[in-house]
């Protein structure tokens, strides 16, 4: 159901970046990075289906809270329908506004900001703004971690980032398809 829901909005919707939702293999990885005992709130950019956000959820302590930011109206409501828990904030908007989301829901200083939304569909000054802001709403020590499509040429994220972030580091997940680029900067 979820694949064929995001099939459909990949036609539709210029904004989603791969033909599939994240593979199993690929979300481990990525959760991987996000510690449990220290992650009080992560905000997600760009949801989808809610394939991470669930796998979030469940490592997430009970005390934690994730902002959802989603812009795809028909993916928004499909999250709101499908994953219940209290712990989920989702917002039907774009990343870009991202400080003024954390504002309206009290969130504070986020531990961690994940990202699947595509950087190289954005304008340059749309990319810049959505990573400074990330930068602006983390803790000192808090982590974006994005992943990508697996050829990313360094300037539409690695090199802005490596502008802002003191610790830029790079991998991949290539059991899925498409194979992706994990980057991880720490604040």
């Amino acid at each position: 159901m979820s694949a064929f829901a995001y099939l459909s909005n990949l036609l539709q919707d210029r904004y989603i970046a791969s033909v599939m939702p994240t593979s199993r293999f690929a979300v481990e990885k990525i959760c991987s990075r996000v510690d449990p005992q220290s992650t009080r709130i992560v905000i997600e950019y760009g949801p989808g289906t809610g394939v991470l956000t669930r796998s979030l959820l469940r490592r997430l302590g009970p005390d934690a809270r994730l902002i959802a930011i989603e812009r795809n109206e028909a993916l928004s409501a499909l999250l709101r329908r499908n994953c219940r828990d209290p712990r989920l904030q989702i917002y039907q908007d774009c990343a870009g506004n991202v400080l003024d989301i954390a504002r309206r829901c009290g969130a504070g200083e986020a531990d961690c900001v994940v990202s699947g939304i595509p950087f190289s569909f954005l304008s340059a000054e749309a990319r810049k703004g959505i990573l400074r802001d990330t930068h602006r709403i983390l803790r000192k020590g808090g982590k974006f971690l994005a992943y990508q499509t697996f050829y990313q040429p360094p300037g539409h994220l690695r090199e802005p980032l490596r502008e802002l972030f003191p610790s830029v580091s790079t991998g991949f997940a290539i059991l899925c398809v498409p194979p992706l680029l994990l980057v991880e900067a720490v604040k």
